[in-house]
């Protein structure tokens, strides 16, 4: 990962990824197509090159019921309960 981006931008494509597979896709292609855009375009997200478009965050938000204070900044206090239950599934 490139050492210039600010620590935020890192831990937003961690929380990105848990959200992803928490949420049933296996897959950064299938996220994507999920999402209506390209692959490669959010595979740069996962791997800290660049960020969505909020009008892409929007659509994240629809298909995962993550908040956009979960991913940039980890606030876990707006997710859904179901939500929040798989991601603690998923870290243990």
């Amino acid at each position: 990962m490139p050492e210039s981006l600010p620590p935020l931008i890192l831990g937003f494509a961690g929380r990105l990824r848990r959200v992803r597979e928490a949420c049933g896709y296996a897959t950064r292609r299938a996220f994507a197509e999920a999402l209506g855009i390209e692959e490669a375009a959010y595979c740069k997200y996962e791997r800290a090159e660049s960020y969505p478009h909020p009008e892409t965050l929007g659509r994240i938000r629809q298909l995962t019921g993550a908040s956009v204070d979960y991913l940039y900044f980890g606030d876990e206090a707006g997710l859904p309960v179901r939500l929040h239950q798989r991601l603690r599934e998923l870290a243990d």
